[in-house]
């Protein structure tokens, strides 16, 4: 078994059907405080939501949103979200009196707190964990109504992000047991153009030599040129070959699949 991102030991335990009570509002007196220091991995979905959110490309928002990380295990660039400078500081997409101002399309961290969430590879799937983390300072624990860990991931529209986000994990869970075993770690740089900056990876798939190699049809150029999910993930089958955990079959697959939901096919 491998494991990352597990939170310490001291948080309590989550199961299917643990109950916690959570109500965070703009009344309490705690309201943003969590938004001052928090610390945010932004996972490949979350980049695509916020930074059409925000109507930049991915290259920009990488740039001026995000700070480059590697993770230790996996041997992999991870992107945080950089913190405003200054006062106040804290995430730069709040607002001191009204909140979130990207809450619609907020990441996936965010919509799960005060849950937080671990990953480990058992054999050949990942497994999930999750712990509530009860900080010092908050007050949505005092009061609202009871949930359990699966009507908290209901009621925070967690579904979509944890589709398209699990592949990235599962990813990165793959190439630790693989680093684990083997010592190398190609394909860091294609990597993180595939999963991350979507706008750039979407110029190497139609404009370089990659779409003349695979013979992409008309239909599916039109496709991934317009629909960033349908990018990210291909983007996920070109970082298993690029990492070695995948071969061009599997890719040619993806290809496949991605072309039958193509307009006209």
């Amino acid at each position: 078994m491998v494991t990352i991102f597990l939170p310490p030991e001291n948080h309590q335990p989550l199961e299917p059907e643990s109950t916690f009570r959570f109500h965070c509002h703009p009344g309490l007196a705690c309201f943003n405080q969590c938004c001052q220091q928090p610390t945010i991995i932004l996972k490949p979905y979350d980049i695509l939501r916020l930074r059409r959110r925000l109507g930049i490309t991915s290259t920009a928002f990488l740039a001026r949103y995000t700070v480059r990380i590697m993770e230790e295990a996996a041997h992999l660039p991870l992107r945080l979200l950089a913190l405003r400078a200054g006062d106040p500081g804290g995430c730069p997409f709040v607002d001191a009196a009204t909140g979130c101002t990207v809450y619609d399309d907020r990441p996936a961290a965010c919509r799960l707190f005060p849950v937080i969430q671990g990953s480990s590879w058992h054999g050949d799937q990942a497994r999930e964990v999750y712990f509530l983390k009860k900080l010092d300072f908050c007050q949505g624990f005092a009061n609202g109504p009871t949930w359990t860990l699966g009507q908290w991931r209901i009621d925070q529209d967690l579904a979509e992000y944890e589709e398209l986000n699990q592949e990235w994990v599962d990813i990165l869970l793959q190439q630790t047991a693989r680093l684990s075993a083997t010592g190398s770690a190609p394909g860091v740089q294609p990597f993180e153009l595939a999963v991350y900056d979507l706008d750039a990876f979407r110029r190497f798939v139609l404009e370089t030599a990659f779409a003349a190699k695979y013979a992409l049809p008309p239909s599916l150029a039109e496709l991934l040129g317009q629909d960033d999910t349908a990018l990210l993930r291909l983007g996920y089958a070109y970082a298993r070959l690029v990492l070695g955990l995948a071969d061009t079959p599997a890719l040619q697959a993806a290809l496949e699949n991605l072309a039958a939901l193509a307009p006209g096919s």
